[in-house]
């Protein structure tokens, strides 16, 4: 069997390249495991291969799921999530189109975990701001493990 080389561009749950045996491509989501077992579950977008690897044997590229897209939260919000590489931004909102509050969001993945900061929008009528850090559960789910300044009211994000 050929021993096939996986890299993750997209990088939310893997530092490394993990080599994977016997790996064929369909549809995701996949669980790719290391030496110590399964690490976590994501799908895969696009792979590409590149035979003539550093590494000696096939390489391919894969991209791992992106956050973005609609979330629900249960502070009853709707948040709009943007992705690009390991930079996430969000616009999050109340269940009455913004009226009684409104936030943007800014955070940086490192590993299964997102830092950043966030504020209130003048579109609602509170005005908080802090520091977040969320921890990535999947690539349908967010918990807010740890924050800081005025108080944000959620905690879980899904979609």
């Amino acid at each position: 069997m050929k021993k096939v080389h996986l890299i993750i561009q997209s990088v939310l749950f893997f530092a490394a390249p993990i080599c994977v045996q016997g790996l064929a491509f369909a549809a995701g989501p996949y669980r790719i495991a290391d030496a110590q077992g399964t690490l976590d579950k994501h799908s895969i977008n696009s792979v590409s291969s590149h035979p003539k690897s550093p590494l000696g044997d096939s390489l391919l590229i894969a991209q791992a799921e992106l956050l973005t897209g609609v979330w629900n939260c249960n502070d009853g919000g709707v948040y709009f999530i943007r992705q690009i590489g390991n930079q996430v931004w969000w616009y999050g909102q109340s269940s009455d189109g913004g009226a009684t509050w409104s936030n943007v969001f800014q955070g940086t993945i490192t590993g299964s975990r997102i830092t950043g900061s966030w504020a209130d929008v003048p579109k609602g009528s509170i005005r908080g701001n802090g520091s977040m850090t969320l921890s990535i559960e999947g690539s349908n789910r967010l918990r807010k493990i740890g924050s800081g300044g005025s108080g944000f009211g959620g905690s879980l994000w899904s979609r």
